[in-house]
């Protein structure tokens, strides 16, 4: 798992919204993963232990990268929605991208 605050991040998380690659909230999340569509999941730095354990696991399970960054209350605003703890994007071009711009150069 990777941790990043990395505002690059932010503006392909507001591309792949507008693209409709980007599912919030925990059960959306859970059926991207279970369904095979997801390819990478976000978590917010300010989620909860639970939440992040559990997102975590079940995302191990099923090969997805799991990147934690910004609160959810910005990820929320990038969904144009209420607070998100996890999101899930279901692009492999977005989600590669935002690993790279998360990882440190």
């Amino acid at each position: 798992m990777q941790k990043s605050d990395n505002p690059s991040v932010t503006g392909l998380l507001g591309l792949a919204v507008r693209a409709g690659q980007v599912k919030g909230g925990a059960e959306a999340v859970k059926k991207s993963i279970h369904g095979g569509k997801s390819r990478l999941v976000i978590l917010a730095s300010d989620a909860s232990e639970g939440t992040k354990r559990s997102f975590r696991r079940l995302a191990g399970t099923r090969g997805v990268p799991v990147l934690e960054c910004h609160t959810s209350l910005e990820l929320g605003a990038c969904l144009n929605r209420a607070p998100k703890a996890v999101i899930s994007i279901s692009d492999r071009h977005f989600a590669s991208g935002m690993l790279k711009k998360a990882s440190p150069a």
